[in-house]
């Protein structure tokens, strides 16, 4: 058991360790700089800010001077607004990405795994066929046409606030735009999971013995079923809590997505990688999280890996 879950740290290990050299060297590549402006800066002054943060430095120097950095936890300053550094801009930014995505998350999975859980035991009802349109609805609208419904909904409603967080409120809207696509998948998941377990025949053994559907659901079919839908939540709670640039983007929330779509049109190299490896890191651990989760539920996973 050990050997397995330190193969999967040094695995997730060897990913970021990819992804950063990667990003680092395609941001190498990219037309301009983050001193390029639509009027030039002087070339002696564009030269100097370049050596002022080691711009001028062979990109390889650049790349071992930034893998330095990041062991001893310096992300280095935005280029673009060097008061600030990349780490106190990200302590800034999570505070209010991780509110809307903890929020979605737990609307998510309050919401979806019981509904698709009560869709199943009632197939081909009236509150099976309701609960599937809904689902089928939030999957195929996108959420930054949420976002702009519930805006344009908000100038006819005076109480309800759009842009920014200064108001418990406020979070409604971000909230349900950002749950929406996960809410709908996770209700269809769970359903279709809970129907196929519930047609194995150990589930109709239980049953001819005499067990209460309740308890074959809950003692017998819950556990299995929830093994795929388990998958999918640990990747879903990374990329809420890390937050979506869209909706980010739509309701003046100043979070890590908005930072990140920022930084890329700015050029900020240093933000651009902070808020990557931030991304990254939260991913893999979720992922590495959810292996784990997947191996103590289904013990038969460290076997056949």
């Amino acid at each position: 058991m050990g050997s397995y879950y330190l193969k999967r740290f040094l695995y997730s290990i060897l990913t970021l360790f990819i992804i950063i050299t990667i990003v680092f060297f395609m941001l190498r590549t990219v037309p301009g700089g983050p001193f390029s402006k639509e009027k030039p800066l002087p070339p002696k002054t564009e030269a100097k800010l370049e050596a002022q943060y080691g711009l001028d430095d062979p990109v390889y120097i650049q790349y071992f001077k930034y893998l330095g950095n990041l062991v001893r936890g310096d992300l280095g300053v935005s280029l673009k607004d060097p008061a600030y550094s990349v780490n106190q801009l990200l302590a800034d930014g999570i505070q209010y990405t991780a509110k809307i995505g903890l929020l979605a998350a737990v609307v998510i999975t309050v919401i979806g795994i019981p509904l698709g859980i009560i869709s199943a035991l009632r197939a081909n009802t009236a509150v099976d066929y309701g609960s599937m349109f809904l689902a089928t609805l939030g999957i195929t609208i996108p959420s930054f046409v949420i976002g702009s419904l519930f805006i344009l909904m908000a100038q006819y409603v005076e109480w309800i606030p759009v842009g920014g967080l200064d108001e418990p409120i406020a979070y409604v809207g971000p909230v349900i735009a950002l749950s929406g696509y996960s809410l709908a998948f996770i209700t269809r998941l769970t359903r279709s999971s809970m129907l196929e377990v519930v047609g194995q025949d150990y589930i109709r053994t239980a049953r001819a013995n005499g067990l209460s559907k309740r308890k074959v659901v809950f003692k017998h079919a819950l556990k299995n079923s929830l093994i795929p839908v388990v998958t999918y939540t640990g990747p879903m709670i990374a990329a809420l809590l890390t937050g979506s640039f869209v909706v980010e983007k739509i309701f003046v929330i100043n979070g890590i997505g908005r930072f990140f779509t920022d930084s890329v049109s700015n050029r900020d190299y240093t933000l651009t990688m902070g808020v990557t490896i931030f991304y990254a890191s939260f991913y893999i651990f979720m992922v590495l999280l959810v292996d784990i989760i997947y191996s103590l539920i289904d013990p038969r996973i460290k076997v056949s890996k």
